[in-house]
């Protein structure tokens, strides 16, 4: 590592705290994937809806969350170092409609219910190539999180207010070059996680928070099987977390609480191929992630002056298939222009598993984008537009009172991405 490599990692390092505390405040409302996940990692992977993410499609520094293993083919020369930097301005509507709740008398007055705040969601990954075979990457991302924030006369209000997570994934990986086609590569995840669940009773507002950290890792390879396609394969770990806080009403501590919390193991696949011949301007990608959501059984918060409370909750595991594509004009040197789409299944299963803190169902992407290389500096900007196909609720808790929440949601997000990546 040269010492300019050296100085810029240092200034990194010691501005970490910052930047970790930037990705903690923002944390994503409704979640941009399926569940509770963030999968939107990286603006020029946005442009083909994450669609060969994990073959390292855009050849950036994303590679370090993704699949660090396939950073070892980058065109990076030993002793450089390639940085990018993304922001995503997040654009969520979602709206329920009341078909039924019952008992009345303990519904709210409004027979409607929307949440929706406007989020920014920063991301930060860096590759170094050490040697010929031997890379660094470390990457500082938002991977899972959410918040639905309900008006507060809604019908529903006794179920749910306010349903809040945010997370912090400090990830540093090394990734190796067996040969010229093949590498492999894993890290260790240091991960923060906040949780905040509130609701209305007949006392006041009732709310649990807690936190945690906890520990994961992720290992994959990648297969360079010709000059012009990649595949790659990668892992990540589920992070078990024991929340530890406190029960609140009317923001008066009754009693200290804690509860687990399960962030899901991931198997994802990506190949990337640039076409030849007549259609040598063009690349087609495709993806498929494979979500263990099944952990997330229920959520039992013990220490609770009610007992101990447990949230049945009953979720999946899912699926996400993406494809995009790339066009690299040759009348513009640097430019690629990227679409892509992408089917996102929800792990909820049916009306009466479906909560009012985590409404989720199936989602259809479509996205674009665009990228442009000045030097050794890079510039992304990508769009995506999320439609969350329409579900309805038949959900029955005893909890703060025993209710049966009925209705119909309807939701979609817009996501604007930027990004911007320097080689140094």
């Amino acid at each position: 590592m040269n010492v300019r490599s050296f100085f810029s990692i240092y200034l990194f390092m010691k501005n970490l705290k910052n930047l970790l505390a930037a990705s903690s405040f923002a944390a994503a409302n409704l979640a941009f994937a399926a569940g509770y996940q963030i999968v939107e990692q990286g603006a020029a992977n946005m442009g083909n809806a994450m669609a060969g993410a994990t073959a390292n499609a855009n050849n950036d520094a994303s590679a370090a969350f993704w699949n660090p293993s396939a950073a070892c083919f980058m065109p990076l020369e030993v002793g450089k170092t390639r940085v990018d930097s993304v922001l995503s301005l997040v654009l969520p509507t979602l709206c329920v409609n009341d078909r039924g709740s019952s008992p009345s008398a303990f519904m709210g007055p409004s027979s409607e219910g929307s949440c929706g705040t406007n989020e920014f969601v920063p991301n930060f990954y860096v590759v170094h190539r050490f040697s010929e075979d031997l890379f660094g990457t470390f990457s500082l991302t938002a991977p899972y999180g959410l918040e639905s924030k309900y008006n507060s006369d809604w019908f529903g209000r006794m179920q749910g207010t306010r349903s809040y997570l945010y997370t912090t994934d400090i990830n540093p990986s090394i990734a190796y070059k067996v040969n010229d086609w093949f590498s492999i590569g894993g890290g260790v995840s240091a991960q923060f996680a906040y949780c905040t669940l509130a609701s209305y009773t007949p006392y006041g507002n009732l709310d649990y928070t807690g936190q945690s950290w906890s520990i994961g890792g992720n290992i994959g390879f990648s297969i360079q099987y010709a000059e012009d396609g990649r595949f790659g394969f990668s892992w990540r770990s589920q992070v078990s977390h024991n929340l530890t806080g406190g029960e609140h009403l009317n923001d008066v501590l009754r009693s200290n609480i804690s509860a687990d919390m399960y962030m899901p193991d991931t198997f994802t696949v990506g190949i990337y191929q640039r076409l030849r011949g007549a259609f040598r301007e063009f690349a087609v990608m495709a993806e498929y992630a494979y979500t263990r959501w099944s952990v997330f059984e229920d959520v039992t918060i013990k220490g609770s002056t009610a007992g101990t409370v447990t949230i049945p909750e009953n979720w999946e595991d899912s699926s996400r298939v993406a494809l995009g594509f790339h066009y690299y004009p040759e009348e513009i040197e640097n430019l690629t222009i990227r679409i892509g789409a992408a089917y996102d299944e929800s792990p909820v299963n049916g009306a009466k598993n479906r909560t009012s803190r985590i409404p989720c169902s199936d989602r259809i992407w479509a996205s674009c984008g665009v990228g442009y290389k000045i030097g050794n500096v890079y510039f992304d900007l990508a769009y995506s537009y999320i439609f969350v196909l329409d579900s309805s609720m038949d959900r029955t808790e005893s909890l703060p009172l025993p209710t049966t929440l009925r209705g119909d949601y309807y939701a979609h997000i817009h996501v604007i991405s930027a990004q911007i990546g320097i080689e140094f």
